[in-house]
Formats: C-alpha cells, structure tokens, sequence
C-alpha cells in the first residue's frame, strides 16, 4: 500500500462523520460580554445534551488535506454510520472512480485499496503507526459528531477563556488488549456559551509529549429540531503537522443503509 494511499485512507476516517445541509450559521460571538462562571459538571450534562443522537447516518462531503510541505490533495467521500457500531467510507478522487474502501468497527479495521488491488484487515494499532498517535472507534466517532469521549475522569475543572468555556479534563483510557497498560489522555472542550455545542476540542495523550490532536467546529445547522455540525477544521500535530477543511454536501440520518466489504478474489492481503 503506498504513502499517498494511506494518506487518504486515514483522512477518510478523520473526515467522514459530520453533517451539512444548505443553511448554516456561524458559532462565533460578535458580541463580546462577561460570562457567568458556572460549574464543571453543570456545564458537562449541558454539553452532553446539546449533542444530537441518531441511530443512522449517510453523508457525501469534500475534503481538502494539506501535509505540511507538501502540495493539498481533494477528495470526495461517502461515509455511511450507525452509531456506536460501524463506520463505512468510499474514498473517491478526483478521477470520480471508487479508490478505496473502509470500515471501521469496535476492534477491527478493513481497508479495500481498488487502485493496487489488494486489501487490510487489521487492529487499530494500524491507525497508530500510520498516524503516529495512538486513536480507536469511540475517538473517531466522538470527533467526527463533535462528542465528547466517554473515558473515566481522573480530574476536571472548568473556567472562562475569551468568549467560551473551557471544562479540562484528564480520563484514562482502557487497555487495548491484554498485557496493555491504561493510558491517560487529556480531553479540552471550549464551549459556546449559548448552545454549549463546541466549538474547538483537544486530545493530546500524556505519554505521547508534543503530539495533539485539535479539531475546530466553525459551524452548525439545525436538522429536525437537533444541532448538528456543518465545517470543520483539523489539525494533527505529530511528526509533521496536517490540516484537513470539510464541506459537507447532503445527508441523510435515520435511514438504514448497507455496509459492504466484498474481497475480489485475486486482491493481495497485505496485512
């Protein structure tokens, strides 16, 4: 599998999961003004409430991925999900033909390369060595929905910075597999004030010094009387420094949809 292939096969996952519809409205404050100081766990039920819940998802959106020093790559993808489960990806250049196919579960990752014509079937350890840092399922869904991660807390706080709130906290993360120490991670959530929907998260894992993980919710859009996000940027920081923009061009939630993952059989498995 070559590097521009696993490229866009990991920013297929990071990018495939949110929603976009023709209307949308800008989270940022115009306005400024002094914000009330609330408390950590007031602020976390409120945010937990302002995330949308579906059983089904199908979106079609663009993507553009830029690596630093190198040229920007666009893509299209479909992404189809059903929450908590399974996370489905077409991967489709510029060319309009299928490039390669992804799905996602709890404990496995699939990769169908049609271009080299061969395939993975693998763990998430996979997603690590090619993004160099450490990601499972519940990470890409969390940050695909604009969702917090359901870790145990260690710690917490919450504060006022600028025109958000800012709630931090340190969860540990449960062991991968047997023989696997817990690791900690450091979760921040910048907050509108309004709709308490986010508008920036950070990850960054505590043994894993200088590399982080930002994503930034520019905007939202309301679809059944629910709040869903509509642009988004991120930001990987590791070896070298990745940027990825979304727009999002239909969905459809609710609706069940199939996940195929057929193995022609002449394909070479890779791993």
């Amino acid at each position: 599998m070559n590097k521009k292939y696993h490229v866009l096969v990991i920013i297929s996952i990071l990018a495939s999961g949110l929603l976009f519809l023709p209307a949308c409205r800008s989270t940022k404050n115009l306005v400024k003004r002094n914000l009330r100081i609330l408390p950590f766990e007031q602020l976390y039920q409120n945010m937990v409430k302002s995330v949308p819940s579906f059983s089904y998802l199908n979106a079609k959106l663009g993507v553009n991925y830029q690596k630093e020093g190198k040229e920007p790559i666009q893509f299209r993808v479909q992404m189809r999900m059903k929450k908590d489960s399974i996370i489905w990806m077409s991967l489709v250049p510029a060319m309009g033909i299928e490039a390669a196919r992804v799905v996602l579960t709890a404990d496995s990752v699939k990769l169908l390369n049609r271009l080299k014509k061969n395939y993975v079937l693998g763990s998430y350890h996979l997603l690590d060595s090619l993004m160099h840092t450490s990601i499972n399922f519940d990470m890409l869904q969390a940050l695909l929905l604009g969702e917090n991660l359901h870790y145990p807390v260690l710690d917490s706080s919450a504060k006022i910075d600028g025109q958000a709130y800012l709630l931090t906290m340190k969860m540990q993360v449960p062991p991968k597999g047997p023989g696997v120490a817990a690791q900690q991670l450091t979760q921040k959530v910048w907050l509108d004030p309004d709709s308490f929907n986010m508008k920036e998260l950070s990850l960054s894992e505590d043994s894993m010094q200088g590399k982080n993980l930002q994503i930034y919710y520019d905007q939202y859009q309301h679809i059944d009387g629910k709040t869903f996000p509509l642009k988004m940027q991120i930001v990987i920081n590791a070896r070298k420094k990745i940027i990825i923009n979304i727009s999002y061009k239909k969905t459809e939630v609710n609706i069940p949809h199939r996940f195929p993952f057929i193995i022609p059989g002449k394909y070479k498995k890779l791993i």
